[in-house]
């Protein structure tokens, strides 16, 4: 009778040790990044218009698409002008912005050396009026003006000092 009594407070102290504060602590503890599930917000979306050349390259196709709302709209719309998709590229390889700034209505874009190294005639009126169509979407810009290096765009064609307007009549309808 001894023995069962002490077999009894045995089982009963093992069983009260059992319910304490450690089983919570160990359920309390952060589940693994595996084991955690993290709802991340699904980001904005918005619509923007970006011009690309046409099959022949003597217009432009406005394409329009749905990307994550940018902090910074005029780098989102270069940075998907530079993934032409079905569409030959309008800016040369390795084009990248330096920097840009506003003056009044105008938008004043700052190109590495690379921008630069335009293709012909019709690749330069491309690349130019696809940019300048692109961001005078933007409701607060009515045109463009362009720089290399931070000096105006030199090309074997022509020297693009002044602001260039958005270009309507080169739009495929």
């Amino acid at each position: 009778m001894k023995r069962a009594v002490l077999f009894l407070i045995l089982i009963l102290s093992l069983a009260f040790t059992g319910c304490t504060g450690s089983v919570l602590k160990e359920q309390e503890q952060p589940k693994s990044q595996a084991e955690t599930q993290v709802q991340t917000p699904a980001r904005e979306k918005v619509k923007v218009t970006l011009y690309f050349a046409n099959e022949k390259a003597d217009a432009l196709v406005p394409v329009v698409r749905e990307i994550d709302k940018p902090n910074d709209m005029v780098v989102a719309l270069i940075q998907e002008l530079n993934k032409p998709g079905n569409y030959a590229p309008v800016l040369p390889e390795g084009t990248e912005l330096v920097f840009y700034k506003t003056e009044g209505d105008t938008l004043v874009l700052n190109f590495n050396q690379a921008f630069g190294n335009l293709q012909g005639s019709t690749g330069e009126f491309i690349a130019i009026n696809s940019l300048v169509n692109t961001l005078t979407e933007l409701p607060q810009y009515k045109s463009v003006k362009l720089l290399v290096d931070r000096k105006p765009l030199t090309t074997g064609h022509a020297i693009y000092d002044k602001p260039i307007p958005r270009n309507e009549s080169i739009i495929q309808k």
